[in-house]
C-alpha cells in the first residue's frame, strides 16, 4: 500500500492483533508533520497515524501543558488523550489522521475543515469484513479485494463536471472521507458524520463597514502567518487575480519583517499565443502579476510556460499519482512546471489562493436575491444601478441573480438563453451512458438550480476538495501546498458576515477590494475581468495531436473506454482541428474541454480495463 502511493520507505506498527498502521514521511518542514506515527512512551495506547499541520499549535501547547518544542504529531496525540472523539473541535490546520483506541476497539478517522489532506477507505474486505484506509486511492487499489474496479458512474459524473456525491471515488470499493467529516469503525459498524460546516458559522455583525475590513485583514494575516511556520523555502502561485495576489503580498509583508524572501511563480502563455481570451477574461497574467511583485522588494517573480513539456505524459503521471483521470490536462502542465521549478530551487511550501472564490473574494451578486426576499426593493434597485455603472453586472444579469430562486427551472429554461441552448458538448461521455445517468438533467439542475445565497455557497464548498492534488504534490515532489483562504477562521468570518458586505461601494467582491487597499496595485483592485488559465491551450493541444492520436488508438481497443466515452467523436475532433475561434465557447468547450478530458479519461479507463491488462 505504501509503495503504491509514494514508492518511499515506510514504517509499520502493529498495536494489536489484526491492526496495522503504516506511513511514509516526506517531512517538508521541522514542524509540519506528514504521515507520522505516535504513541505515548509509557503506554501501549492509543496509537495514531497522521498527515497533519496544526495551525493553532501555540494555543494547544499552552492548553495541554506541552513544551514549546512539541511537534504537531505530539500535540495531536495529547489532544486526543484530552478530548477523544471531540478532538476535531479543537484543531485548526490541514490534517488527516486515524487513531486506534484499543480500550474501545475503535478506529477514529478525520479530515480537516477545508480538505487540505486526503483520506480514503475501504470496508467489508475479505471474508471477515476487514477495513483499510490510505491517504490516496492507489494505496487501497493495491489490495486484492479492490483490484482496480472502475466506478463507471463516478467517471461519467466527473466528466460532466458534477459535484462529488457522497463518499464515492473512481474505483468500486474505494471511498473518500469528505472534508470536515469524521468516521468511527468498530465491531458495531461504521459511522460517518460531518462535524463542521462553514454555513453554520455564527453571525458576525459590526456597526461600521470598516470594522469588517479590519477583522478580515487580521484573520488573513494570521492565516498566512501560521502557514509560514516551519518552512525554509516559501513559494506562491501569483496570477493576475485577487486571491493569489492577496496571499502573496500578505506573505511578502510578513516575511520582510524577518528578512526573508518569497519566490512567486506565474504561469504565462507559450510563444506564439495570439492574446485572445474568452469574453470577460484575459489570457496573459504575466504583466498583471509583475505589477503586484514590483511593489514588494522581497518578491522574486518567476514567469513559467509549458514550452517543450509533454501533455500526455503529464496527464498519465497525474493519473498514476491520484488514482483518477486528470480533469484539466492543460492546467496540469503548468502546475507540474511550477512544482519542478520549486524542487530545483529547494522550495518546500507552495502558498495558494485556490479556495478564495468561496471565501475571501466571494462575488456577492447572489446577495441580490436576499434583498428581494427581504422586500428591500428600493435598495435592490439602487445597488443594481450602481453595480451596472461599475461594470459588474447588467440589468438582465442582476434580474437573474435576484429572481433565480423564484422561478421554477422549467420556466427558466424557456427564456434563459444559456439554459435553452445547454448541451453536453463540453464532455466526451458516450451519449447512451449520458442518457442512462441523466447527466444533462443533473448538470442543468446543478449549474442553473434554485439560486439562493446559502445554496450557492454550499454547492461551491461541496465541489471543492483539494486533498488528492495536494497528496500528489507531496508524494511526487515533496512539496506541501498550503491555502490560507481555506483557513477555518477565514471560512467562519466570510460566511458569518452579512452578504451585502461583498457589495459595499457597489462593487462585486467588495470585501477583498477594500481590504487590499494599499497592499495591491489600484489596477488589480479595479479589474473586473478575470484571468484565463491555459489560454494557450490551442497551441499546446495542437502540438500534441500526433501523441494524442496514438493514445486514442490505444484507448479505442478498450471495451470499457468505448462504453464510457464517445471515442468516434474524439477521433473526429482530432481529425478536424479548427483554424480559428479558439476562445469562443463552441470551440473551447469541444476541442479544449471535451477532447483533452476525454483522452485523459480514456487513458485512465484503458489502464484499469481488465481486458487491457496485457496491452503494451
Amino acid at each position: 500500500m505504501l509503495a503504491a502511493m509514494s514508492g518511499m520507505p515506510g514504517t509499520i506498527q502493529q498495536p494489536a492483533p489484526g491492526v496495522s498502521l503504516g506511513s511514509s514521511d516526506y517531512r517538508p518542514s521541522p514542524i509540519s508533520s506528514s504521515a507520522t506515527l505516535s504513541h505515548p512512551s509509557d503506554s501501549p495506547e492509543p496509537c495514531i497515524v497522521a498527515d497533519l499541520r496544526i495551525d493553532n499549535r501555540d494555543e494547544l501547547v499552552g492548553e495541554l501543558g506541552l513544551p514549546l518544542t512539541a511537534s504537531d504529531d505530539e500535540v495531536l496525540l495529547y489532544a486526543w488523550m484530552r478530548w477523544n472523539f471531540t478532538v476535531v473541535d479543537h484543531l485548526i490546520g490541514g490534517f488527516a489522521f486515524a487513531c486506534w483506541d484499543p480500550r474501545r476497539q475503535t478506529f477514529f478517522l478525520a479530515r480537516d475543515h477545508g480538505g487540505e489532506r486526503p483520506l480514503h477507505f475501504a470496508r467489508s474486505l475479505g471474508p471477515h469484513g476487514g477495513f483499510a484506509f490510505a491517504s490516496m486511492p492507489p494505496g487501497l487499489c493495491a489490495l486484492p479485494d479492490i483490484a482496480d474496479r472502475v466506478n463507471v458512474e463516478g467517471v461519467a459524473h466527473y466528466l460532466a463536471a458534477l459535484s462529488p456525491r457522497g463518499t464515492g471515488t473512481f474505483f468500486e470499493g474505494v471511498e473518500r472521507l469528505p472534508p470536515a467529516h469524521w468516521m468511527k469503525v468498530s465491531p458495531a459498524g461504521v459511522e460517518i458524520r460531518r462535524y463542521w460546516h462553514a454555513l453554520d458559522a455564527k453571525p458576525i455583525r459590526y456597526p461600521r463597514d470598516s470594522d469588517y475590513v479590519d477583522d478580515f485583514r487580521e484573520r488573513l494575516d494570521r492565516a498566512v502567518r501560521v502557514r509560514l511556520v516551519g518552512a525554509e523555502g516559501i513559494a506562491s502561485q501569483l496570477s493576475g487575480g485577487l486571491d493569489s495576489s492577496s496571499v502573496t503580498v500578505t506573505a511578502a509583508r510578513l516575511l520582510a519583517a524577518q528578512g526573508r524572501r518569497i519566490t512567486s511563480f506565474t504561469a504565462v502563455p507559450v510563444p506564439g499565443y495570439d492574446g485572445s481570451a474568452l469574453f470577460g477574461r484575459f489570457g496573459d497574467e504575466g504583466p498583471m502579476a509583475a505589477e503586484v511583485a514590483a511593489l514588494y522588494p522581497n518578491i522574486d517573480q518567476v514567469p513559467v510556460n509549458v514550452s517543450g513539456r509533454d501533455l500526455l505524459a503529464a496527464s498519465c503521471r497525474d493519473m498514476r499519482l491520484t488514482g483518477q483521470p486528470t480533469f484539466n490536462p492543460t492546467n496540469m502542465l503548468w502546475i507540474e512546471t511550477i512544482l519542478d521549478a520549486m524542487r530545483s530551487r529547494g522550495l518546500g511550501v507552495l502558498l495558494q489562493g485556490a479556495g478564495g472564490n468561496s471565501t475571501i473574494s466571494f462575488g456577492g451578486l447572489i446577495g441580490l436575491s436576499d434583498l428581494l426576499r427581504r422586500g428591500q426593493w428600493l435598495k435592490l434597485f439602487r445597488l443594481t444601478r450602481d453595480l451596472r455603472a461599475g461594470g459588474y453586472t447588467s440589468w438582465r444579469g442582476a434580474a437573474s441573480w435576484a429572481t433565480g430562486w423564484l422561478v421554477p427551472q422549467w420556466l427558466r429554461r424557456i427564456y434563459h438563453p444559456d439554459m435553452h441552448a445547454f448541451s453536453l458538448s463540453y464532455t466526451a461521455v458516450h451519449p447512451q451512458l449520458a442518457a442512462e445517468y441523466r447527466l444533462k438533467e443533473k448538470a442543468l439542475s446543478e449549474f442553473y438550480g434554485v439560486e439562493r445565497s446559502t445554496e450557492s455557497v454550499r454547492r461551491s464548498l461541496d465541489y471543492y476538495d483539494p486533498g488528492v492534488s495536494n497528496g500528489a504534490a507531496a508524494a511526487a515532489w515533496q512539496i506541501e501546498q498550503r491555502d490560507p483562504t481555506q483557513d477555518k477562521r477565514i471560512f467562519e468570518f466570510c460566511l458569518g458576515i452579512p452578504i451585502e458586505q461583498y457589495l459595499v461601494g457597489a462593487q462585486s467582491r467588495s470585501l477583498i477590494r477594500r481590504a487590499m487597499q494599499g497592499r495591491l496595485p489600484d489596477s488589480t483592485l479595479r479589474r473586473t475581468t478575470r484571468g484565463l488559465q491555459s489560454a494557450d491551450w490551442y497551441l499546446t493541444v495542437g502540438g500534441a495531436r500526433p501523441q494524442l492520436s496514438a493514445e486514442l488508438t490505444r484507448i479505442e481497443r478498450s471495451p470499457l473506454a468505448r462504453r464510457v466515452l464517445d471515442t468516434a467523436r474524439l477521433r473526429t475532433l482530432l481529425d478536424t482541428w479548427p483554424g480559428s475561434g479558439y476562445h469562443t465557447s463552441p470551440v473551447s468547450d469541444v476541442w479544449h474541454l471535451a477532447l483533452t478530458r476525454g483522452i485523459a479519461a480514456g487513458s485512465f479507463l484503458a489502464q484499469y480495463d481488465p481486458e487491457m491488462r496485457n496491452d503494451a
